[in-house]
């Protein structure tokens, strides 16, 4: 999977490659017991990111590495991720995918 360069709206830069089925399962060793699928999305797209400002990131190997490598993101580089990944309508899905599942 290539690597894909965005910028987020506070001018920094992030590198990301889309992950596949063995980051899922890696992703999964550390998650909680039975993560939803929102929890997973997210765990994706933050681990998705290989460099901020061309500094290379840690993949993370424990869930305190995920949330340390989402915080070194902010909330400006997950917004434009989600925005790069789902696209600019990500909100809207999301809550179509939750009221679908309340139903």
């Amino acid at each position: 999977m290539s690597e894909h360069t965005i910028k987020t709206s506070d001018g920094r830069t992030l590198t990301y490659r889309e992950r596949g089925p063995g980051d899922v399962l890696a992703l999964l060793e550390f998650g909680p017991a039975s993560p939803s699928p929102a929890w997973v999305e997210y765990a994706l797209m933050v681990s998705s990111v290989e460099a901020i400002d061309g500094v290379p990131a840690m993949r993370p190997t424990s869930r305190v590495q995920l949330e340390q490598l989402a915080n070194q993101i902010g909330n400006t580089g997950i917004t434009a991720l989600s925005d790069a990944l789902f696209g600019t309508n990500g909100e809207d899905i999301a809550a179509a995918e939750s009221n679908a599942a309340k139903n």
